[in-house]
């Protein structure tokens, strides 16, 4: 049983993990990240048909399997930007970038959906039915926020994770959390702007709540740097280490290995970030490369 309501104007919600939105345009539909799972491309050919609208095209914020998956079976071109392509058409890109190697399906715990993108989109352009794309970079290169300017509504894709979300996982997953950050400042002007922000995971929100929880997801990439920055002034340590700490200590999620692999990858975009400032250095010492904080930092 879907759940189908009206966002703003002429976009719709169709409610998940992620949301998929639905933007009414003279009859046909953008819909805008389908989602995953067996059953989820019948929920939204429903919803289309419950709107009395005609699919005119598919939009993908990025290419992680969760957000992709259900456009497989949808009838339509696929729209992605040129950045995420590969990660939409090729799960072994997909599972490199998210994992840093090539795990199983099962370790990955999503399906190794792959999709052809029929146009790359270069981000800042136009979009069927009268979005806009707008450059969120961070959680993967080149992920795009969609931009209904008739209705003033943003589908952020994962470029803003809801409140919950932040708290299970407390290391968000971003391939560069610095990069994150500057979006989330710009997904922030949007907000304060009267903007209604839809993230993939997490409650619809405008005005003041929406500024809260863009500031609740800047504050847990500033806990995260600080963590990691504490500990390696506490002494030395590997990146595995690292993700093993701080998956125990900043969020409730179980440190199974797919959590840990997942906040490697997070914490490696730490380390870049703070290596960059001259904050930390790596070593090599008889557990592989290991991180330590600079003295003079």
């Amino acid at each position: 049983m879907h759940v189908l309501r009206r966002v703003s104007g002429r976009v719709y919600i169709l409610q998940g993990s992620p949301n998929t939105l639905i933007v009414a345009d003279d009859g046909q539909a953008v819909v805008v990240d389908p989602g995953t799972g067996e059953n989820r491309g019948t929920q939204v050919l429903e919803a289309l048909r419950e709107l009395d609208l005609r699919l005119e095209a598919v939009v993908l914020t990025h290419g992680h399997s969760d957000h992709v998956a259900a456009a497989a079976g949808l009838d339509a071109p696929v729209y992605a930007s040129r950045l995420c392509s590969g990660l939409v058409e090729s799960s072994v890109l997909r599972r490199l970038a998210v994992y840093g190697g090539l795990v199983s399906e099962e370790l990955a715990a999503m399906p190794l959906a792959e999709v052809r993108v029929d146009k790359q989109v270069e981000l800042g352009s136009k979009l069927p039915g009268g979005l806009v794309s707008i450059s969120l970079p961070g959680h993967t290169p080149g992920h795009m926020g969609v931009v209904d300017e008739e209705s003033r509504v943003v589908a952020a894709g994962d470029a803003v994770l809801g409140e919950r979300v932040l708290a299970r996982f407390g290391v968000p997953f971003a391939a560069d959390l610095e990069g994150w950050t500057r979006s989330l400042e710009k997904l922030r002007e949007l907000a304060e702007e009267g903007y209604t922000i839809v993230p993939g995971h997490g409650p619809v929100a405008r005005g003041r709540r929406a500024v809260a929880i863009v500031d609740a997801n800047i504050a847990t990439v500033e806990r995260v740097r600080s963590f990691v920055l504490k500990k390696l002034r506490e002494k030395p340590m590997t990146l595995d280490r690292l993700a093993y700490l701080a998956t125990v200590s900043l969020g409730s999620a179980e440190p199974t290995p797919r959590q840990l692999l997942l906040n490697r990858t997070a914490l490696a975009s730490v380390l870049a970030w703070l290596e960059r400032e001259g904050l930390v250095e790596p070593v090599v010492g008889e557990e592989g490369v290991v991180w330590r904080a600079r003295t003079n930092a």
